[in-house]
C-alpha cells in the first residue's frame, strides 16, 4: 500500500487568505482566487482531512468523517479535480473506486494530531465521495447524502442552490454524539457581476454574519496596469509557481480572461448591454461618403451562415481602416429593408458581393478577404466539396482566409482598438465607416448587444444576440481582426501591424503640403506616396499571420 503525500502535520496554507479560510468557523465558506493560487488544494485536499481531524472520538477511539465533493460534470470531475486529489492522495493509498461518467469515492485511514489540544496522535478514517450534476438537478444528486462536510468545486458553474441542499446534508453523517459538522464550502474564479455568486458575496455582505457565511477573496496574480504585466507580490502560492507564471499566463490573452482568471476581479455585467457601448456614431460614421482612390487595395470582412454579410474595407496610408460599404441581402418582401433574407447560399452571396464590386469598386483591387472561421468547415473533403467561404472565394476569384481567431473578445478588441485610437494626421478615430452602411450604424448604435442573462443557467457564458445587424457587425469585426493580425493585437506591439503608418505619411503642422481635407473632414494625400527603400525611415515587413 502506498503512502499518502498529503500530511496535515506539515501542510502550510499557500497564503493568509487560505489560512483564514481553514480557520473560519462559518457554516458556509466561499473563496475566490486567480488560477494557480492553490485554492483547489486547500478546499478539496486539506479540508477533507481537517474535517476528519475535527470529529469527536467514537467508541473505538477513532475519528470518522464522510465528505462530499460536487462538480458540474463528470468530464470535468475526472479531468481536473480527481487528478489534483491524486497528486496528494495516491490511488493505492486506501481504496479508490470510480471510473469515467460515474461517482467516485476514496476510503483512507491516517494518523493525525488531535485538534482539541490532546497530546499525541490518533487514527482518523475518511471517506471522500465525489459526484457531479451532469443532466441531473442539484436536489436529485444530493438526495440521500449523509455527510460531515461538503465542498463545491468551480462553484460558478454549479447552481447556487447547491449550497442550500448541501447545507441540509452536512449535519447527517454518523451519530450525533460524535459528529462535528464542517459545513459547506466552495471555490471559484470570479464570474460576471450578474452571477448569483456576486449577489451572495458582495451585494449581500451586510447579511453574512446573520447567515453564518464568510467570503474569502485572494489577491490577484498581477498588479494593476499593463501590458507589460507585473506580478503581484501579495499573490498567494507564489513560492510554488514559476517566477513568470502570471505574466506568461496573461500574455496574449483577451482582457476578460486576464481580469477574471488572473487579476481575480469580477467580470462586467453585460446582460442585455451593447457590445460596443463606447461607439460614438457622430465620430465613427463619416458625414459624407468617402471613396477609395483608384488603384487602392481593398479587403473584405465576411460572416457566413444563412444570413451572411460582407464589408468592403480599405487602409489609408496613415493606417486608418475605412469601411466603404456593406453587403447584406434584404428580404424582397420587405420594402422598408429591415428584414434580411434567410437561407442565402454561398453562390447568391458571392453574386451580391460581385455586383457591388464591379459597379462601385471597379478601379480598385480587392486583394484578400477574412471570413468567419466556422464557415470554413462542414464540407465533405473526400468528395471534393467546398465549404461556404471556399465557394464564395471561388466565385469571386478572391482569396478568402479564416480570420486569425473566432474568439469573441479578441475580435471585439480588434474593433475596439481601432475605434478608440486616434489617427496622427487628423485626430479622428483609426476606424471610420461610410454613412451608407445602414446595418453597421444600427449595430454599433446599440442593436448589437449581449443576450439576456438566463437565471436557470447562471454559469452560461453570454454571447451577442442575433439580430438583423449582428451579421454585418461580425463581418466588420472579422475584417478588423484579419487586417491587424493576432500578434499585433495581443502583444500590443504595432511593429506586427502590416499596416503600421509609414513615417513619411505624417502631416506637418498647419496646412500640410501634399495633403487635402475631404468634405467629411478626413485628411488624405493628394497623390499616392512613393515606395521607400529600406533604411530610409519607413517600415516594411513580410510577416503574415498565415505564413
Amino acid at each position: 500500500m502506498g503512502e499518502t503525500v498529503f500530511d496535515p502535520r506539515v501542510y502550510v496554507p499557500s497564503g493568509p487568505t487560505v489560512r483564514r479560510f481553514h480557520e473560519s468557523t462559518a457554516f458556509t465558506r466561499l473563496m475566490a482566487g486567480p488560477i494557480g493560487s492553490a485554492k483547489t488544494t486547500a478546499a478539496f485536499v486539506a479540508e477533507p482531512f481537517f474535517t476528519a481531524m475535527t470529529q469527536k472520538l467514537n467508541n473505538q477511539g477513532v475519528r470518522e468523517a464522510k465528505v462530499g465533493v460536487l462538480r458540474d460534470t463528470y468530464r470535468n470531475l475526472y479531468a481536473t479535480l480527481i487528478p489534483t486529489w491524486h497528486q496528494w492522495v495516491p490511488r493505492d493509498f486506501g481504496k479508490f473506486t470510480g471510473s469515467d461518467d460515474r461517482p467516485a469515492s476514496h476510503d483512507l485511514e491516517f494518523h493525525a494530531p488531535f485538534t482539541d489540544g490532546t497530546p499525541g496522535m490518533g487514527l482518523c478514517k475518511l471517506r471522500v465521495e465525489m459526484r457531479a450534476l451532469g443532466t441531473n438537478t442539484v436536489e436529485a444528486v444530493c438526495r440521500g447524502w449523509e455527510l460531515h462536510g461538503a465542498g463545491v468545486d468551480e462553484a460558478d458553474l454549479v447552481p447556487i442552490e447547491a449550497f442550500s441542499f448541501l447545507g441540509g446534508r452536512v449535519m447527517r453523517g454518523g451519530r450525533t454524539e460524535f459528529r462535528v459538522s464542517r459545513g459547506v464550502w466552495g471555490t471559484f474564479n470570479k464570474p460576471d457581476t450578474d452571477h448569483p455568486l456576486y449577489t451572495k458575496c458582495v451585494e449581500e455582505a451586510e447579511h453574512h454574519v446573520r447567515d453564518d457565511f464568510e467570503f474569502f477573496d485572494q489577491p490577484g496574480g498581477l498588479l494593476p496596469g499593463g501590458p507589460p504585466f507585473v506580478t503581484n507580490p501579495a499573490a498567494e502560492n507564489l513560492q510554488n509557481l514559476d517566477p513568470q507564471y502570471y505574466i506568461r499566463a496573461a500574455a496574449g490573452q483577451p482582457s476578460w480572461y486576464v481580469r477574471r482568471m488572473i487579476r481575480n476581479l469580477w467580470g462586467a455585467s453585460i446582460s442585455g448591454e451593447p457590445v460596443f457601448p463606447e461607439a460614438n456614431l457622430d465620430i465613427l460614421f463619416l458625414a459624407e461618403e468617402l471613396e477609395p482612390r483608384p488603384g487602392d487595395h481593398l479587403f473584405l470582412g465576411l460572416d457566413g451562415g444563412g444570413t451572411p454579410a460582407c464589408t468592403i474595407k480599405g487602409v489609408t496610408p496613415s493606417g486608418r481602416r475605412i469601411t466603404y460599404a456593406e453587403v447584406v441581402i434584404y428580404d424582397p418582401s420587405d420594402p422598408r429593408r429591415r428584414k434580411l433574407m434567410h437561407g442565402v447560399g454561398p453562390k447568391r452571396f458571392a453574386e451580391a458581393i460581385r455586383d457591388l464590386l464591379s459597379t462601385r469598386f471597379a478601379r480598385q483591387h480587392v486583394s484578400i478577404g477574412y471570413g468567419d472561421p466556422a464557415a470554413f468547415y462542414g464540407a465533405d473533403r473526400e468528395m471534393g466539396e467546398f465549404s461556404f467561404m471556399e465557394t464564395v472565394s471561388q466565385h469571386l476569384n478572391i482569396p478568402i482566409q479564416p480570420a486569425p481567431s473566432n474568439e469573441l473578445q479578441l475580435r471585439f478588441d480588434a474593433t475596439r482598438s481601432l475605434m478608440l485610437s486616434l489617427n496622427p494626421v487628423d485626430g479622428l478615430p483609426q476606424k471610420l465607416i461610410n454613412p451608407s452602411c445602414r446595418m453597421l450604424r444600427k449595430g454599433y448604435g446599440g442593436d448589437y448587444k449581449w443576450e439576456a442573462h438566463d437565471p436557470k443557467q447562471p454559469g452560461k457564458r453570454l454571447k451577442p444576440q442575433k439580430s438583423a445587424s449582428s451579421h454585418a457587425v461580425e463581418a466588420d469585426g472579422y475584417g478588423d481582426l484579419g487586417s491587424i493580425g493576432r500578434a499585433a493585437l495581443t502583444s500590443g506591439n504595432r511593429a506586427y501591424d502590416q499596416f503600421k503608418p509609414k513615417s513619411t505619411m505624417t502631416a506637418p503642422a498647419g496646412v500640410p503640403g501634399g495633403w487635402a481635407q475631404t468634405s467629411g473632414g478626413v485628411w488624405a494625400p493628394t497623390s499616392p506616396q512613393p515606395a521607400q527603400v529600406g533604411g530610409q525611415g519607413s517600415y516594411s515587413s513580410d510577416w503574415s499571420p498565415w505564413g
